[in-house]
């Protein structure tokens, strides 16, 4: 019987992504990006990200005027755990973070921009808006085919 692999390469990721460092909660952070760029950006339902992780908080939007998808995620993620035996420490509560890009774990949020075209034309000009919100410290673009886990990014789709 033979058997077929997918090789990773077979799929192209053709989007842009760009690290936000701020120091605001998601859902003001969503607010000032909707009032800046004109974008609607709406909280997507935790059934949609669970098949990722349940605790990533995701924000989306599909302009279908321009047919560009956009997407808004936290990158870190924290869980508590109750710990499984009983013993001397039974009352600690361990605490597990995770990164949906673990290369770029000091961004707090990733803004994913598919327009299905590659390249979003329009990045510079978004990264100069986004630097204009108060309480956003920097941001930049990051090269996706470098990314090692860029498949944690294939949840975040207009499909």
């Amino acid at each position: 019987m033979a058997v077929y692999k997918l090789l990773d390469e077979d799929f192209e990721h053709a989007y842009t992504l760009i690290a936000i460092h701020a120091s605001l909660e998601d859902y003001r952070l969503a607010y000032f990006i909707n009032s800046v760029l004109n974008l609607r950006l709406k909280r997507m339902d935790r059934r949609d990200v669970a098949s990722y992780n349940a605790n990533v908080i995701a924000f989306e939007w599909y302009d279908e005027i321009h047919q560009v998808f956009w997407g808004l995620l936290k990158n870190k993620t924290t869980e508590k755990t109750l710990p499984s035996n009983s013993g001397l420490f039974e009352d600690n509560e361990t605490t597990r973070t995770e990164y949906v890009v673990p290369e770029y774990n000091r961004a707090d949020y990733l803004l994913k921009i598919d327009d299905q075209q590659g390249a979003y034309n329009a990045t510079e000009e978004v990264v100069r808006e986004l630097k204009k919100i108060p309480g956003i410290i920097t941001t930049y673009t990051i090269e996706v085919q470098e990314l090692k886990s860029k498949n944690n990014l294939i949840f975040l789709t207009n499909a």
